[in-house]
């Protein structure tokens, strides 16, 4: 992260930007957008002015468009690209900045500026590929928890009162439906207070260090999602980290940049603890061997391209192949999840069945005796 004075935060943290940038979120979509905007236009030799005056007046979130036109005023007064966009770190992270700071400096921005918009790209398409493979569950879901909600609001009522007329002897499934309507009906407001009390739990547990990185760690150990996390921050770290090398960034330098975006702190830690040993005179293969997070092939990959001095070609080339992984495991986790949600729908369906009508059963037995 790009450090920022506390004192500034905490003078500005209700003003207008603050509240705006709050409900004006720019997603990774619009960056992506803008960065290949801003590639093409600077490659066409249209001056720097220009461009974040067209852009400005192009972007939808008011956040981006506010923060383009500060960037411009900015680089008018004086200041270098890098330090313009430094000044907006909610939006442009230490890998965009660190970026354009090594093009700036090693006059190669316009390679860089399409390194930048490559790697965008490449993180957004797998980020939409992941969430894709998630909204069918979560539709699937959603309606079963809505079916269950009219179930506990309308059609067990009538059948508790249907048992009552009759006197129908309840088995204890029935019993807990009944007691489990009753509480959606007469208290569900206590249903919602304990929902936001454990969201609110979760929020300030994972807002301290010791409780994010419990729970970093424990997504690459979760079952089937686990292996895909890791591909995933391993696809990155290439990707990334290749990036930046090309870019002209010290191999320790580009460790750090890499550690504060990775999005994952277990993962982070490892990596910086990998620049720890490159600073002390390791290479980059013998400093990720000694990690766990490092699979055997990236290890070798990483060591033939430090021997052919080609270390950047070999991490996009590990990049390549765990984007693929990625790719695959989604394929194979979306034929696993379709045929284990029906499964589930059909077993909680027929326990439901059960639970109404098994009374229903009883009382017709001793109805017919």
């Amino acid at each position: 992260m790009v450090p920022i004075d506390v004192h500034e935060v905490r003078k500005g943290m209700f003003s207008a930007e603050n509240l705006s940038a709050f409900f004006n979120r720019v997603g990774n979509d619009e960056i992506m957008m803008f960065t290949r905007q801003f590639s093409t236009l600077f490659r066409a030799g249209v001056s720097m002015e220009t461009i974040f005056a067209t852009l400005a007046k192009q972007v939808k979130s008011i956040s981006l468009r506010n923060a383009l036109t500060r960037i411009r005023s900015d680089i008018s007064s004086g200041s270098s690209l890098a330090q313009a966009f430094s000044r907006h770190p909610r939006i442009f992270n230490d890998l965009y900045v660190s970026m354009l700071a090594a093009g700036e400096e090693a006059g190669i921005l316009e390679e860089v500026l399409r390194n930048l918009s490559s790697l965008l790209e490449r993180d957004y398409e797998i980020q939409k590929n992941i969430k894709g493979a998630m909204l069918y569950p979560k539709i699937v879901i959603f309606v079963l928890l809505g079916a269950i909600f009219f179930l506990m609001t309308f059609v067990v009522p009538k059948f508790t009162d249907f048992y009552g007329r009759y006197g129908a002897e309840l088995p204890l499934p029935t019993q807990i439906l009944i007691w489990a309507s009753h509480f959606v009906m007469h208290y569900w407001y206590l249903g919602i207070a304990i929902i936001i009390f454990c969201v609110y739990l979760i929020r300030r547990i994972l807002s301290t260090q010791v409780g994010r990185m419990k729970f970093d760690r424990l997504r690459f150990h979760l079952p089937v999602f686990g292996d895909l996390n890791m591909k995933v921050a391993n696809a990155r770290f290439g990707r990334i980290l290749a990036a930046l090398y090309r870019a002209g960034l010290s191999m320790p330098r580009a460790l750090e940049v890499v550690a504060n975006v990775i999005g994952n702190i277990s993962f982070a830690q490892e990596v910086r603890k990998v620049r720890d040993d490159i600073q002390k005179g390791s290479m980059l293969s013998e400093a990720m061997a000694k990690q766990t997070y490092f699979p055997f092939v990236m290890v070798e990959t990483t060591a033939v391209g430090e021997k052919s001095g080609a270390i950047d070609e070999m991490l996009s080339t590990i990049a390549d192949h765990y984007e693929l992984e990625v790719s695959y495991t989604i394929k194979n986790l979306t034929a696993l999840l379709e045929p284990l949600l029906l499964i589930g729908i059909f077993g909680i369906v027929t326990l439901l069945a059960l639970a109404i009508f098994l009374p229903i059963w009883n009382l017709s037995t001793v109805i017919g005796k």
